[in-house]
């Protein structure tokens, strides 16, 4: 046992019944000097069991606990010992207070460790003070509220100086005024280094004051570990009757959408989460400044893409894009920016041609005296690539008036539906023994999971043989080859499902290199006919995100 351990259970048993039951069954625990411990579970699940056998009101039928390295003892002077260093404030106060006054009651534990009554008295003048008791000092205990006699059974406790305190439910049945009161107490505890266990159903208040969360079911320990490892395993609470927290679950949904970012720190306050989303530097994807009419307004639309080295595809996909919006927004001027460093590179160093990235355009624009911007990306989802022009992008809010974002192309439920129309409008001609395989990129960006759930969508909607995967996540070639030949079809057709028809649909999926999908694909005896067209040349996407454009304004 390491120093830092101050209570130990080791394979506890407990039984109310004669062993017909147990309440306890096989617990086994290790709790660390000084931290804050929230016991969650069903009722029933052991937290007050466990409890009453850490104070020795219960002494196991077997198992051992350690205290402080030492197994407890149950004689009288063990006990004794026990309960000076372990402290437990029951969920009824009722069933912990019995003397005739207040400040008798505080007073009866200290006096019986045999300190002088000078040196109780100021102990007890001091906790009176700390749990704001004054006013009902010489009240009998029974004429109590339940709030105040909460409030004087944890003054019990902490006269003694304990270095455990365990809290039944210390919030039950109390007005929000009295919860704030033990609360406060509760943090004054750990202030002073005391090691504080507590028993909660408040998600909420555990995922924000915890240390650790400890999950109980059925007299044993379900899951330990940190508020957000245990407050993210939804499997875990749900076997427990327990919800996420409030702050997580909109923190997750707010990731998802794309609005924050999953490397931020868990925020485990609803104030904490607040303070992410005034940061932001837009709302609704805008930023705008305070409404003015004293300035010429010059507006422009850029649009930002991954980018090619190829330059056929480029004109027939990114170049078509680009005039199809420059069409629709006449009084837009259009610029362009791309976001791949390796293309632009080569490029540069191939062709002698240079595209802006984002900062480069957003300059641009600006010593062009461009006042109003709207960006819109090319992107195919919500990926990396489109953060990481966000920021960029918004490093220049300051220089023009307003900004207001495009969404990539595939953002809502429409624009799926959407493309899955267009993608059967162009391989209309697809049999039943045939399949069409489209290769994605795939990401690292939880984003990726669009990918899977649109391959799902393409049968859902009615066309079992059109197959979605990636070149750089899931769904792989692995499980493409696994599903098609499953599906067993006489031939196979290969699209890439990017906006242009680059290197990865000429070299990864249409190469001569055994490990293209091509190969791959013939490899596993099936005929293979590549088409080398990107998405941006069919009429239904850049249709698609000239809408988008026309939702950012």
């Amino acid at each position: 046992m390491t120093n830092d351990v101050i209570l130990k259970a080791d394979n506890l048993y407990f039984s109310y019944d004669d062993e017909k039951s147990h309440s306890l069954n096989g617990f086994s625990l290790e709790i660390r000097r000084g931290k804050k411990i929230a016991f969650m579970g069903a009722n029933g699940s052991g937290k007050s069991t466990f409890f009453l056998c850490c104070n020795g009101i219960h002494q196991p039928s077997s198992g051992t606990i350690y205290y402080d390295g030492e197994p407890v003892s149950y004689t009288r002077e063990g006990l004794l010992k026990l309960r000076q260093k372990v402290g437990i404030v029951f969920q009824d106060p009722d069933n912990q207070l019995f003397s005739a006054s207040v400040y008798q009651e505080i007073s009866f534990g200290i006096l019986n460790l045999g300190v002088t009554e000078e040196e109780a008295r100021k102990e007890v003048e001091s906790v009176i003070q700390e749990m704001e008791i004054t006013p009902y000092r010489n009240k009998p205990t029974h004429a109590l509220s339940g709030g105040q006699k909460k409030q004087v059974s944890i003054a019990d406790i902490l006269v003694m100086h304990p270095e455990i305190i365990i809290l039944d439910e210390p919030g039950a049945a109390l007005d929000p005024r009295h919860t704030a009161l033990v609360n406060t107490a509760v943090d004054r505890m750990t202030e002073q280094g005391i090691t504080v266990l507590m028993a909660t159903h408040d998600v909420n208040y555990a995922f924000e004051w915890a240390d650790e969360v400890v999950l109980l079911k059925d007299g044993q320990v379900l899951m330990h570990g940190t508020p957000v490892e245990v407050f993210s395993n939804r499997t875990a609470l749900a076997s427990t009757n327990l919800e996420q927290p409030a702050a997580l679950q909109l923190f997750d949904s707010l990731c998802q959408k794309g609005l924050l970012k999953t490397n931020l720190p868990v925020p485990r306050t609803l104030s904490a989460l607040e303070n992410y989303i005034a940061k932001l530097p837009f709302r609704s994807n805008s930023v705008e400044k305070p409404i003015s009419t004293s300035y010429d307004t010059k507006k422009a639309i850029l649009v930002v893409s991954f980018g090619t080295s190829f330059e056929n595809t480029r004109k027939v996909t990114i170049d078509a894009i680009e005039q199809d919006i420059a069409q629709a927004y006449p009084d837009y001027r259009i610029y362009r920016a791309w976001t791949s460093k390796m293309i632009l590179k080569k490029l540069k160093k191939r062709d002698g041609i240079h595209y802006d990235n984002v900062k480069e355009a957003m300059q641009r624009m600006a010593s062009d005296g461009i006042t109003d911007v709207v960006i819109q990306p090319t992107h195919v989802i919500n990926g990396i690539e489109n953060d990481l022009m966000t920021e960029d992008a918004l490093e220049y809010a300051d220089l023009f008036h307003t900004i207001h974002f495009g969404t990539p192309l595939l953002t809502s439920i429409q624009d799926n539906d959407r493309l899955i129309a267009a993608i059967h409008e162009e391989f209309q001609d697809l049999t039943s023994d045939e399949v069409l395989v489209l290769m994605g990129h795939g990401t690292a960006h939880f984003a990726n999971a669009i990918y899977a759930a649109l391959d799902y969508t393409f049968k859902d909607k009615g066309y079992p043989n059109i197959f979605l995967g990636t070149v750089e996540a899931y769904p792989s070639m692995d499980s493409l080859l696994h599903m098609v030949q499953e599906y067993n079809p006489k031939r196979i057709v290969l699209a890439p499902f990017m906006i242009v028809a680059g290197d990865h649909a000429t070299n990864d999926m249409a190469g001569e290199d055994p490990d293209s999908w091509r190969c791959q694909f013939e490899a596993a005896g099936y005929p293979v006919t590549c088409v080398l067209k990107g998405l941006g040349e069919y009429p239904q996407v850049r249709k698609l995100l000239v809408e988008h454009v026309a939702d950012a304004i």
